[in-house]
């Protein structure tokens, strides 16, 4: 039953009460579903919820459903109408309009493409059936098609990123600035076995021990004249290259909402950090083989990449993998540091091991945020079609057993 029809059921119920408060008017009014089934709750009626989902292709995926279904209960006062559209976009099509046709109050749909919803979105609309989109967006040139877009703020994400990044670089700098300075100032070996020498000249022969001590003094002062031009050499052969912090990103599917978002991203934080340089970027499909495959090209290509995103953990990891086999090490301390979105467990895992540096969370926790977005248009109060739910990032900082623990997906 659609909003307008349970609206027009109250007050035709009311109408009843006044002029009979018999039974068969209170079972019209309250204790029933759509469907005419008994409530054993303290609701008077079920709001129906149709949920399309894309697919069921990942963890992620099973978790964000299970999200939904775990809320939209009839305990919570929700009955729930679930479809999986296996990544096929017209199933998933068929699978709104079946909604549609039950009348069902609310739906949820994840969609495949951002394109061909027009259609299928107006008949919702002539039904008075809000729609709430959750992780991606649609392609319509009528937003009042959709009550509102739920997912990450994947423009938030890499703010906190590229802040990340630029704390962990000044900090590796620090360290690396205090490792030289206790280098510089320990005696070497040589420097040593001249003082040993010049101590026993002394104790034999005091006039040898003069022209030992001028002998060092010159071999010192050479000594120091060879360094200094050797590091005046290096300081001349530096270039802005070697300063410059390599980057490469490894993407999710072309296209889509997120990598947009995140390319934008990427933008902008090679505009606030001017010795940044993204120098490759390649879809990764969201695997881990084929990321695998892709990090391998990127060290071919480029032997002095200093950070490597990856848009999933799930290709995080396959970057990791490639970064091993090539000989070169990677998270703490590592050659290269990788950035991960996602927050899984598996990534959390990889994190506490060493391997990856950080993780974003992408929490597929959506089902109570949609509950209080349908409350919120159950009381006719307008909201911002832009929603998001509450993230945090992981890194070796935390303590992270607990969260793997409890992590679900």
């Amino acid at each position: 039953m659609g909003r307008v029809g349970r609206f027009i059921l109250k007050v035709a119920a009311v109408l009843i009460l006044i002029v009979s408060a018999g039974t068969f008017a209170l079972s019209l009014f309250t204790g029933e579903t759509r469907n005419g089934d008994n409530l054993q709750s303290e609701f008077d009626y079920l709001i129906t919820v149709g949920i399309s989902q894309s697919g069921e292709e990942s963890s992620w995926k099973d978790a964000n459903t299970a999200s939904f279904m775990d809320t939209f209960v009839k305990s919570n006062g929700y009955e729930a109408v679930y479809a999986d559209a296996g990544s096929d976009q017209e199933k998933q099509i068929e699978d709104v309009e079946g909604f549609i046709k039950q009348g069902v109050d609310y739906i949820i749909l994840n969609p495949i493409s951002e394109i061909g919803w027009d259609d299928v979105l107006e008949d919702a609309k002539k039904a008075h059936i809000p729609v709430i989109l959750v992780n991606n967006g649609v392609d319509t040139d009528d937003s009042s098609l959709y009550s509102c877009m739920l997912g990450s703020d994947y423009g938030k994400q890499m703010k906190k990123a590229g802040k990340w990044l630029d704390e962990y670089l000044k900090e590796e700098e620090e360290k690396k600035a205090e490792k030289e300075k206790a280098a510089s100032e320990a005696p070497t070996q040589e420097e040593s076995e001249q003082t040993d020498s010049e101590d026993t000249e002394v104790n034999t022969d005091s006039s040898k021990a003069t022209d030992s001590s001028a002998s060092i003094f010159n071999k010192i002062m050479k000594s120091s004249s060879t360094a200094k031009d050797e590091a005046d050499s290096t300081e001349e052969e530096q270039t802005e290259e070697d300063i410059t912090i390599k980057i490469a990103a490894i993407q999710e599917s072309i296209g889509s909402e997120e990598q947009l978002t995140r390319a934008q991203g990427y933008q902008t934080m090679l505009e606030r950090y001017s010795d940044w340089e993204m120098v490759a970027q390649q879809t990764g499909d969201n695997s881990r083989e084929e990321a695998e495959k892709v990090m391998k090209l990127f060290l071919e290509q480029e032997p002095d990449l200093r950070v490597v995103f990856a848009e999933s953990d799930e290709m995080a990891l396959g970057a990791i993998d490639a970064i091993g086999k090539s000989g070169k090490t990677c998270g703490e301390d590592g050659d290269i540091i990788v950035i991960s979105f996602g927050g899984s467990k598996a990534g959390i895992e990889a994190v506490k091991e060493g391997k990856l540096n950080v993780t974003f969370e992408c929490n597929p926790g959506q089902g109570p945020k949609a509950a209080e977005l349908i409350q919120r248009l159950e009381s006719d109060i307008s909201i911002d079609k832009e929603q998001y739910v509450e993230e945090t990032y992981f890194d070796g900082t935390m303590d992270l057993d607990e969260i793997i623990e409890n992590r679900t997906y």
